[in-house]
């Protein structure tokens, strides 16, 4: 045998001659970090907003602009408010309102103001589980981690405003204090990021913390012990979300005996690049 007629010896064949199956290998040599992420889960935080409980008084909105600096004029999280019914018998209706992490379709997983970042995918990178694993993804202007947290990059942000029109929930705003860091002549957008810090450190997120009536309610679904994945399967909630037919699968679920998220929801017309304001009739 000459010298160009030399064997290819593939990987299929230097791993049968050592003794590893194909499919074996492929966990051990292209996702080697891989099987050590799949060892480390990460959480899957979401919120409840329990509407038998929740009386309007707008604690969870200041809490919120207090913790996170938010703007004057520029709010987080607002509440929605309604007299429902007929004299006498009426009753005032609340719908708190916020971002809602959304998980993204089923097809692609991608949240809709996620999927229309022109900054997206951006840089690799990492996020550590409670038991040091670390699970890859992509970062951008906008973006979601791996605990389903959606949040702004304002460094990797243009300030072109997609973002704000794709959500179709209207939960996001310009912050004008804030330059958008890809082309300052514009601002980066703002919205809820759930107080990640607090989170991070093993405290609810501001709003939670200070409902005095517990309407608001945190915690893991990845975690069948915590009090937001009991409720979720307890009230049937996987629907009980808004805009449902978005296809969206939000990470904010309603308990919603009166059918509030039908009577009180004002939707924000797209393209109507306006500050995400409290409504107060």
């Amino acid at each position: 045998m000459n010298k160009i007629d030399k064997p290819k010896i593939g990987r299929r064949d230097v791993l049968k001659g050592a003794g590893v199956s194909v499919a074996g290998a492929a966990a051990v040599v292209a996702g080697g970090t891989q099987v050590a992420e799949a060892a480390g889960t990460a959480p899957r935080w979401a919120m409840v907003m329990d509407l038998r409980k929740c009386i309007g008084c707008r604690a969870c909105t200041v809490a919120c602009k207090a913790e996170n600096d938010v703007s004057l004029g520029r709010f987080r999280t607002i509440v929605q408010e309604k007299t429902v019914g007929e004299f006498p018998n009426t009753k005032k209706g609340f719908l708190p309102i916020m971002c809602n992490h959304c998980e993204g379709n089923k097809e692609d997983g991608i949240p809709p103001c996620v999927k229309v970042c022109p900054e997206y995918p951006g840089e690799r990178m990492s996020f550590k589980t409670a038991d040091g694993k670390k699970i890859r993804y992509r970062g951008g202007g906008t973006y979601k981690r791996p605990d389903g947290l959606v949040l702004i990059d304002t460094e990797n942000c243009v300030g072109c405003g997609k973002c704000i029109d794709g959500c179709p929930y209207g939960v996001r705003s310009f912050n004008p204090f804030v330059k958008a860091g890809k082309d300052p002549s514009k601002q980066a957008v703002d919205k809820c990021d759930m107080c990640k810090e607090r989170v991070a450190n093993g405290i609810d997120p501001s709003c939670v913390n200070t409902c005095q009536s517990r309407a608001r309610i945190f915690g893991d679904l990845n975690d069948p012990n915590s009090d937001v994945a009991k409720l979720v399967k307890e009230h049937n909630l996987a629907k009980n979300v808004l805009l449902a037919a978005e296809g969206t699968n939000p990470h904010v679920f309603y308990i919603d005996p009166d059918n509030m998220l039908e009577k009180l929801y004002q939707k924000r017309e797209k393209g109507k690049l306006d500050h995400y304001v409290d409504l107060i009739p």
